[in-house]
């Protein structure tokens, strides 16, 4: 169990490290600044899984090096989840105004980690192959994430509320697109 819980800790700190993004875009940077960033981010990322699933030299030396990130998934489907990652960011920061596309991502850098760790961790009441404990722990990120750094009060918590049931069920596209996708509509649309 420390094994996976290391294992888990490594990789999402790339999650977390990712958080430099929205908070430098809500405190000082403007978004075309922010988006031309995460542009260049997630087409360096889509190029690297690209040419790893045309070359098998690639694969291998890529395999090596980060092999201890990938999910098995990750590694037979060729589609990282840091890809997805910087994918859902960059949509977030293109589609939605700042107000909206900051928490929405940090749902996704900081609750969704939380949700991670602490459910594989302390998870023992599991549905859908995810737990109550981590869907509280997405849901306690996301409402401090809401009354920190938003204006919203308690629609915002509603919506970190709906957004920690979009992370607990077992919805067919990859969280890392869904949380800020969704997130940010939610956020604009109030």
């Amino acid at each position: 169990m420390a094994g996976h819980l290391q294992a888990e800790l490594y990789r999402k700190s790339i999650h977390v490290a990712t958080s430099a993004i929205p908070l430098a875009y809500h405190f000082f940077l403007d978004k075309s600044i922010v988006l031309y960033i995460c542009l260049f981010l997630a087409a360096g990322f889509w190029t690297a899984d690209l040419l790893r699933i045309k070359f098998s030299l690639v694969e291998r030396y890529f395999l090596r090096i980060f092999s201890n990130l990938l999910r098995e998934r990750e590694v037979q489907h060729g589609i990282t989840g840091a890809t997805l990652l910087f994918t859902g960011i960059t949509l977030a920061v293109w589609w939605y105004p700042q107000q909206a596309a900051v928490p929405a991502i940090l749902f996704l850098t900081l609750a969704d980690p939380a949700a991670a760790v602490i459910g594989r961790h302390y998870g023992r009441d599991r549905f859908f192959n995810k737990s109550i404990e981590g869907a509280l722990a997405f849901y306690l990120a996301a409402a401090l994430i809401v009354l920190t750094l938003t204006t919203y009060s308690w629609w915002g918590l509603v919506i970190a509320l709906v957004m920690a049931g979009v992370e607990f069920l077992p919805v067919p596209v990859d969280d890392n697109l869904t949380i800020p996708v969704i997130g940010g509509y939610l956020f604009m649309v109030i």
